[in-house]
């Protein structure tokens, strides 16, 4: 899948709270109004992993208008305006309440597509995965990658399990 500029984050609803943290443990939530409609759409018991990015007309925008919104106290109308954001989720970490980052990959990728086509709202979208033959198609697809405001690829094992921190193995980033 691609591998994209944001700020890494979670959205998490559980026991009927919703809240939006970020990979340092900073809590985001207010931060990001727009993910707000996820609180009610989002189903109980569900982390999504991802990436928070400046997103409209269902394509990233370059992570500088992000800049914008990062460290304000306030967000104003013209900051959401100027800086729209939708969150990239990679990842399923919990499904009605249990932990699943030990389930393979291609088990969790289906369970992630499918509650982002039920919840179906413009700020919540699964990072596309990249299909390929051969390494030179790959090469290719990854050539691209700035035309749409990506660092680059990621490549992950189907059979992996979620892996926290910065392990390596199962997982790659393959920057330009």
């Amino acid at each position: 899948e691609w591998k994209w500029d944001g700020i890494r984050g979670q959205v998490i609803r559980r026991n009927n709270n919703f809240f939006v943290w970020s990979r340092g443990e900073e809590l985001m939530t207010d931060k990001f109004p727009e993910f707000h409609p996820l609180t009610h759409q989002l189903p109980d018991g569900t982390v999504l992993d991802g990436e928070i990015m400046p997103f409209a007309d269902s394509r990233a925008l370059p992570f500088a208008l992000l800049q914008t919104r990062i460290g304000r106290k306030n967000i104003t109308k013209k900051h959401l305006q100027d800086a729209p954001v939708a969150f990239i989720a990679y990842d399923i970490l919990e499904h009605k309440g249990s932990d699943i980052r030990d389930t393979p990959l291609e088990l969790r990728r289906v369970l992630l597509e499918e509650i982002v086509r039920t919840v179906s709202l413009p700020v919540l979208n699964a990072s596309p995965v990249i299909g390929f033959n051969n390494w030179d198609e790959l090469t290719q697809s990854r050539s691209t990658a700035r035309d749409i405001n990506s660092e680059g690829i990621m490549l992950k094992r189907k059979n992996s399990a979620y892996g926290v921190g910065r392990k390596r193995g199962d997982w790659w980033k393959w920057k330009i």
